[in-house]
């Protein structure tokens, strides 16, 4: 499967320390080569090593640089390296990887298949790529992190309380 993603998944996973287990899966990921030079720049380095774990930068072909403009226009409050994840998920066929809300809304506006962070880990876990300690950890770790570097939506953070505390019987968070 090919994908288009924003920089937020990648923080994300680092945040949560598992950058490398997206690349487990059997799925190419694409980031345009100016996003990952501009917005991937904490910790130092972390764009070259996503590289290095198989993002696939990219550039923008002469329609999808204009494209970029126009859904500028419809999609005002989307930054530039949004637009170029969007214009290129849609151009290309490709999945949107993003949990930027406003990216996701815009996605969906536009006919693009949009996935997040929370279905790659499904994705990991139900292929046996992670055991589901790593899965578990994660899904912990996202929790911890809410609300600073990881900015999952209130329901979503509140079904994973749900479903870890009927998984072992012992609340594992505060929501």
């Amino acid at each position: 499967m090919h994908i288009s993603s924003d920089a937020n998944i990648w923080i994300d996973f680092q945040t949560i320390d598992a950058l490398s287990f997206p690349f487990r899966l059997d799925h190419s990921y694409f980031m345009s080569a100016d996003a990952i030079e501009d917005e991937l720049l904490n910790p130092p380095g972390l764009g070259k090593q996503l590289v290095a774990l198989g993002l696939l930068p990219l550039e923008l072909t002469t329609t999808e640089f204009f494209a970029v403009f126009s859904v500028l226009k419809s999609y005002p409050q989307l930054s530039r390296y949004d637009a170029a994840a969007l214009v290129v998920a849609r151009e290309r066929g490709y999945v949107l990887l993003t949990g930027d809300k406003q990216l996701r809304g815009a996605g969906i506006s536009e006919g693009v298949i949009v996935r997040g962070t929370l279905w790659i880990l499904d994705e990991l876990e139900q292929e046996g790529r992670i055991s589901r300690e790593e899965y578990d950890t994660c899904l912990t770790e996202l929790l911890k992190h809410n609300g600073g570097m990881i900015r999952l939506p209130t329901s979503i953070s509140r079904a994973i309380c749900k479903v870890q505390f009927i998984d072992s019987g012992v609340a594992k968070c505060n929501c």
